[in-house]
């Protein structure tokens, strides 16, 4: 595939890094020192021009471009880039990235604007971190784009239902759910009838209906009703609150230094006490009580600033804390200090773009730092799976049958289930594991850039 991305922030910088190992990409940056530090680092085209521009896009739109996206930082640029992409080539897919809450109304505003598809990373972390800071057991998540499904991250950081060294074979394991796996010190471990959950197991479960709501029950809460503690009134934070307003349930707080934006967070938000102070001040989070605090989630948009916060936060005793990352550099550094849930800009938009760019949207999700993703493969007539027991089927240790598809609907891979032509297998695929499934299922098995 042909791509151009415009703009070379980090964005469009990973997105360009991201993409670069299957397809061809030519990155499009008016500012030098970016431009510079893609053609020093990356293996792609680059430009130095202003990507927005008529004769640019003249000049860089041939008719084998298949993807333009425009990520730069302004909301403005961003659309007017894919508008004049779409009047030149109407047949080209065009992506937006968009900031502002008044451009991120999905369908409507992308037909409005003819634009294919808007996503908005602030919107789609802010999403995430609502999820995680609802679901008291949960440090990631990600919803599946069809049949209702959803995969999350559990950490077991308690023993409140007594399940602890208990083999799974002997628990009572919500009926609409399935463990995948569980990481345990560092190790992947299968989760055999023999295995047991231990406190500090993190465990992935794919679940349909409530199926993951159920699982975090089944873990244990402490309480019903949540106390979130909101850093930052930019951006992501105003998307977060605008969601958290909508649950029951739920007291918020938000800290905002700056003094005019905390004056437009009151007047926005009715249920939402606005704290105009410094959210990595000690001081401050003491005064705050956020000891007792059920989620702290840093959202300031700086990772040193978000890194700071939850220090301070989880050595003043905050149950959960939550905060994002656009700097790859980062990843590490927010688990070796004991943030509970990091999550990654880069691979957000990459879970976004990824269905323009595998072939039937084959991959779903990517987790684990791309090494783990989430893929549909249909069985047909010559899969060496048909008709088998899902027990008799000698899977790839790193990788298994998360969900069964028919026509009836979605099933819970027992062992006892059969596959069966015409079925849709969603598996949980390890990428080194690509070449093992293709000859099991004698398909091609599509795998993100």
């Amino acid at each position: 595939m042909n791509i151009v991305i415009i703009g070379a922030g980090r964005i469009g910088y990973n997105t360009a890094r991201i993409l670069a190992g299957k397809h061809s990409v030519m990155v499009v940056e008016k500012d030098e020192k970016r431009f510079e530090h893609v053609v020093n680092t990356l293996d792609v085209g680059a430009l130095h021009a202003n990507g927005a521009s008529p004769n640019t896009l003249k000049g860089i739109l041939r008719s084998d471009v298949d993807l333009f996206m425009a990520v730069t930082e302004r909301d403005e640029t961003n659309i007017f880039a894919c508008m004049l992409a779409k009047k030149m080539r109407p047949e080209l897919l065009t992506l937006a990235r968009m900031r502002d809450l008044d451009y991120t109304e999905g369908d409507l505003v992308s037909s409005f604007l003819n634009v294919d598809q808007v996503i908005s990373p602030e919107y789609l972390v802010a999403r995430k971190m609502m999820h995680i800071a609802m679901l008291e057991n949960v440090i990631d998540y990600n919803a599946i784009p069809f049949r209702e499904l959803e995969i999350a991250k559990f950490r077991m950081s308690h023993n409140l239902q007594g399940i602890a060294s208990i083999p799974l074979k002997h628990l009572p394991l919500p009926g609409e759910c399935k463990i995948l796996f569980l990481h345990r010190n560092g190790k992947t471990l299968e989760p055999r009838d023999d295995e047991v959950l231990l406190t500090g197991d993190e465990i992935v479960v794919i679940a349909k209906g409530n199926g993951i709501a159920e699982f975090n029950s089944f873990l244990g809460t402490t309480k019903s009703s949540r106390d979130i503690l909101i850093i930052g009134g930019g951006v992501m934070g105003k998307y977060l609150v605008t969601m958290l307003e909508g649950r029951e349930n739920v007291s918020i707080r938000l800290i905002e230094e700056d003094e005019d934006r905390c004056r437009e967070l009151t007047q926005r938000f009715s249920r939402t006490l606005v704290i105009n102070d410094n959210g990595a001040d000690p001081l401050v989070l003491r005064n705050e009580n956020v000891g007792m605090t059920d989620v702290m989630v840093c959202a300031t948009g700086n990772e040193e600033s978000d890194l700071l916060a939850g220090l301070v936060g989880k050595h003043l005793g905050v149950s959960k804390t939550i905060t994002s990352f656009s700097n790859p550099d980062y990843k590490d550094i927010f688990q070796m200090v004991g943030i509970d849930s990091a999550i990654s800009f880069y691979e957000v938009v990459a879970n976004a773009i990824v269905k323009q760019t595998v072939p039937d949207h084959g991959v779903l999700i990517l987790m684990e730092g791309f090494q783990k993703e989430l893929i549909s493969v249909n069985v047909g007539h010559h899969s060496r799976v048909r008709d088998e027991l899902i027990r008799d089927i000698d899977m790839p240790p790193k990788s298994v049958i998360a969900m069964v598809l028919t026509e009836d609907g979605a099933i819970i891979p027992e062992p006892n289930v059969r596959i069966l032509e015409g079925d849709t297998v969603l598996l949980y695929a390890d990428r080194s594991d690509t070449g093992v499934l293709e000859r099991l299922f004698n398909t091609r098995i599509p795998m993100s850039p």
